[in-house]
């Protein structure tokens, strides 16, 4: 494909998308439930796992092997293949799509490449212990695969290198965050019709590529978003949400309140959080994470003028 064809994809198969709202049902996996907006979970190659949904009474995959189906319960022992696959739950009145990524285990990559994938080197050459627990494999076809009621797999890939297939590490409980984040902000600032990722997960080679020494970033584990709010029609920059008539980094500080808010109430992993001001390449961006435990950095105002819009 095209490489302009495909960064066009990647781009208009995001949240901007007519998107379903919460999932039509509360999925259960292992007789855990999945987060209301979330459509989407993780199976490693050839597990078996019991999943059921109240109200369902028919399912339908795409891949693996469904056996014992009870109307709204069936165990599904998921391919030893690597992917992405779906599962469809019918109702009376209702079909819903779940995505089922089946990932690479960590175990499978022993050098800076996984199928001439170039990914770099997480911390000292042989030092295992700081990898991520999985890789996520995509095809073309997979990068418009709904996680959430908002956000699809391409939007998380961040950028693209070489050919497909591609690799990416991802933690789901971001997709919650972020989910949990625009919810905060609608209720507050009922313009709000997205958030747009500006930077997702990225390869530690791509990471030293772009100048960034560290190899700590939570975007290396897929733990980590640069995010902006926009209204409709999208303009590809962050909303006056906090509605100072003035598009700046005090926008960003206004997200990063409701995050610490958000946090503070429960039900959603803490982390980082932490607003970046204009640049010449961007406007006014929040860092949002899931490191598990709260982080703080200061604000930088003070490098270039802030223009006002």
């Amino acid at each position: 494909m095209p490489q302009l064809l495909l960064m066009w994809l990647m781009v208009f198969s995001t949240s901007s998308d007519p998107s379903p709202s919460a999932s039509a049902f509360l999925l259960a996996v292992d007789g855990e439930e999945l987060p209301g907006p979330r459509t989407s979970f993780v199976v490693m190659p050839g597990d078996s796992i019991l999943v059921s949904a109240p109200g369902a009474s028919s399912w339908s995959f795409d891949a693996g092997v469904p056996r014992h189906a009870e109307g709204n319960a069936v165990r599904w022992t998921a391919p030893r293949s690597n992917g992405v696959f779906f599962v469809s739950v019918a109702g009376d009145s209702a079909v819903q799509t779940y995505t089922v990524i089946v990932p690479v285990e960590t175990c499978r990559w022993r050098t800076e490449t996984l199928n001439s994938f170039l990914i770099g080197s997480y911390g000292r050459p042989g030092d295992r212990s700081r990898l991520p627990p999985y890789f996520i494999e995509l095809s073309s076809a997979d990068v418009g695969a709904r996680l959430s009621s908002h956000f699809t797999l391409g939007e998380f890939l961040g950028h693209v290198d070489g050919d497909f297939p591609q690799y990416m590490a991802l933690d789901l409980a971001l997709v919650d965050k972020l989910e949990a984040v625009l919810q905060a902000v609608e209720a507050v600032y009922p313009e709000a019709a997205d958030i747009d990722i500006m930077s997702g997960f990225r390869t530690p080679a791509y990471n030293g590529a772009i100048g960034n020494e560290t190899d700590f970033s939570m975007h290396l584990y897929g733990k980590a978003a640069d995010v902006w709010i926009e209204g409709f029609p999208p303009n590809n920059l962050m909303d006056d949400i906090d509605r100072n008539k003035r598009v700046d980094v005090c926008d960003g500080e206004f997200l990063v309140d409701l995050v610490r808010r958000i946090e503070a109430g429960g039900g959603i992993c803490v982390g980082g959080a932490s607003a970046y001001r204009w640049t010449a390449q961007h406007g006014p961006f929040v860092h949002i994470d899931v490191r598990g435990r709260p982080a703080f950095w200061q604000t930088q105002r003070n490098l270039v003028p802030d223009p006002v819009i």
